[in-house]
């Protein structure tokens, strides 16, 4: 994702996630996000920011809890939101700093927390009954970041179990990626199921947001194998 791109969704996307936090909102229920109301999303991707931006400027550390009168929540979350987007400007992409996957550099950041605020947008604007749509490029993005970073790491850090089932997801623009937890590295071949859709519904399937029997999707192979992989936590 182009640098000026990352920032831009960055912002578009939090400036919409910032105006959905008004006072008689704050109590809903993410529907996406079980256990959450938009209060507590808005404390986490407030705080991911936050994290976000120290992780670049000095290093791993703990996620902020936020403010604890609810009436404080939106301007600390788009003060956040405005330093992290300065700080990302301010820097180069290929700057080192610390991350949790590849490439170890701001980079990473750039693109990890334009996904992180889109997708929270989507979760707090459908809950409240709002049109949220992601955009295709960026939805394809996103799926290219689930099955090539979280996937992996996913594996690597034992919060995923291996299986032989291979899954290809293709968008609507013909873009395939295949989708597999074989960790013996044979991937060729035939995939045992093909689930074909639009990038945003294809994304928001990968995290777990909609279904697999989604009016949106259409799935030939096997239903089942694809029903095992994609059921799995590919990303946290």
């Amino acid at each position: 994702m182009e640098p000026s791109l990352a920032i831009a969704t960055l912002r578009r996307e939090g400036t919409a996630f910032a105006a959905l936090l008004t006072p008689d909102a704050l109590d809903v229920d993410i529907v996406s996000c079980p256990g959450w109301t938009l209060e507590d999303l808005a404390r986490h991707l407030g705080g991911v920011h936050r994290w976000a931006r120290q992780a670049i400027l000095h290093g791993p550390s703990e996620e902020p809890a936020g403010p604890s009168d609810p009436g404080a929540i939106r301007p600390w979350f788009e003060a956040g939101l405005e330093e992290l987007a300065g700080t990302l400007e301010d820097r180069r992409p290929d700057q080192e700093c610390w991350t949790f996957a590849d490439p170890p550099t701001v980079a990473f950041w750039l693109r990890r927390q334009a996904h992180e605020t889109a997708l929270h947008r989507w979760d707090a604007a459908t809950s409240l009954g709002r049109s949220a749509p992601v955009p295709e490029s960026l939805a394809e993005d996103g799926v290219d970041e689930v099955v090539n970073m979280y996937l992996p790491r996913q594996l690597r850090l034992g919060r995923l179990t291996a299986g032989p089932e291979q899954v290809d997801v293709v968008s609507s623009s013909g873009r395939t990626f295949r989708v597999s937890t074989n960790t013996t590295g044979e991937r060729a071949g035939s995939p045992d199921a093909t689930v074909t859709g639009p990038a945003e519904a294809l994304l928001l399937l990968l995290w777990g947001r909609i279904p697999l029997a989604d009016d949106r999707l259409t799935v030939t192979g096997s239903a089942a194998a694809a029903q095992t992989l994609l059921s799995k936590a590919l990303a946290p």
